[in-house]
């Protein structure tokens, strides 16, 4: 499983069985919000799943699940197989981001229902997100199937099947003619000290960095300069750039077919002793414009510049989670990063209690 936080960071984890059939039940999906996304994936590149696959110690329990998304090719119709444990459905297609592809088996009743499923999907290609899949390594080849725990998604309405299908136009893709093949305990929080400005800039120590302090402030200006949103690495948040294809990470040396925007927004803020300018990292700014980075996008797609609600920031009253960076203590910097926000109204339910309703998904999931 992925554990995800309202920062949108995952971890993997998992749980043995003896220690999840007493929790079984009482474990519900809770609803989307724009703090903590409904669906979340750690996709792997196609291109690197051989070398993942032949990393594994373990090679028919892999400690970890993987996520893939791509096209389905050459989709074979559900039929049975006798298999040591009985007579088993099974259906089998290719996956592809137009440049590798791969095997894929699904199993058991999601197979049933992945068959059922694909003849009602009007819209081609279909792109697959295949979550919880097992890797192995067969004839130099890596072979595909699914988990107990798997969940596939067909034409899933987000960002990252809207980003594949980009990504396949760009690159000319056209889907082949033979699509379909023949039948066959609680945590201690810790009181953060509050600051005035004056009282931040005081934070020269080494002992510092990295530490975090709350500060009033009023936001005067929203400083149009550069973008204010950016494609991050899934893995570190750092920034991402795209390269033959797929997003490289400017900080880690890692690679995904997708990736998250996130917001980057500089202000101008003040208290009754000094004004700063401050950077709102994607939580700070979800906060105060109640809105993921996506959202904000979609919704101002034909928008030149920053769109009027982040402009509408301007006037606010907010208390900032201000961290010390490096640059503050060693450079002399001004420029704070604020890491997260909370408005200060009590008239009206605050950010973090709003929620994303009325979302269509063209899509199926089911566990085996």
């Amino acid at each position: 499983m992925l554990l995800l936080d309202d920062d949108n960071t995952h971890m993997h984890a998992f749980v043995y069985p003896e220690n999840w059939k007493p929790i079984e039940k009482d474990m519900v999906e809770a609803e989307d919000d724009f703090m903590i996304p409904k669906h979340k994936f750690d996709f792997v590149d196609l291109s690197d799943l051989f070398a993942l696959a032949s990393g594994f110690e373990n090679i028919e329990s892999p400690e970890f699940s993987t996520d893939i998304i791509g096209v389905i090719e050459d989709f074979e119709r559900v039929k049975p197989i006798n298999t040591m444990f009985g007579e088993k459905n099974i259906v089998k297609f290719r996956i592809t981001d137009g440049r590798y592809s791969h095997r894929v088996t699904v199993w058991g009743k999601l197979a049933v229902t992945t068959d059922a499923i694909y003849d009602k999907i009007v819209d081609r290609p279909i792109i697959a997100i295949i979550a919880s899949s097992k890797l192995k390594i067969y004839r130099s080849s890596v072979q595909i199937s699914t988990l107990p725990s798997s969940k596939i998604y067909l034409n899933l309405d987000s960002e990252f099947v809207s980003a594949m299908l980009l990504r396949l136009e760009e690159e000319g893709y056209k889907a082949p003619e033979n699509v379909v093949a023949p039948p066959v305990e609680a945590p201690v929080i810790p009181v953060i000290q509050t600051l005035t400005l004056r009282e931040l800039l005081g934070k020269t120590n080494s002992d510092d960095i990295k530490k975090n302090f709350m500060c009033y402030v009023k936001i005067t200006n929203v400083e149009e300069t550069g973008n204010w949103w950016y494609y991050s690495c899934s893995y570190c948040l750092e920034e991402a750039y795209k390269l033959e294809g797929k997003f490289k990470c400017s900080k880690c040396p890692k690679s995904t077919p997708v990736a998250e925007k996130r917001y980057r927004i500089v202000v101008l803020a003040g208290d009754s002793t000094e004004a700063l300018n401050f950077v709102l990292f994607d939580r700070a700014a979800k906060r105060i414009l109640s809105e993921s980075a996506t959202k904000m996008l979609s919704d101002n797609i034909t928008t030149v510049g920053y769109p009027l609600k982040i402009k509408a920031m301007a006037g606010k009253e907010v208390t900032f989670n201000v961290t010390i960076s490096s640059d503050n203590v060693l450079l002399n910097s001004k420029i704070f990063n604020v890491t997260d926000a909370y408005v200060t109204t009590f008239s009206e339910s605050s950010p973090s209690e709003e929620t994303v309703n009325g979302v269509s998904i063209s899509s199926y999931s089911e566990e085996k």
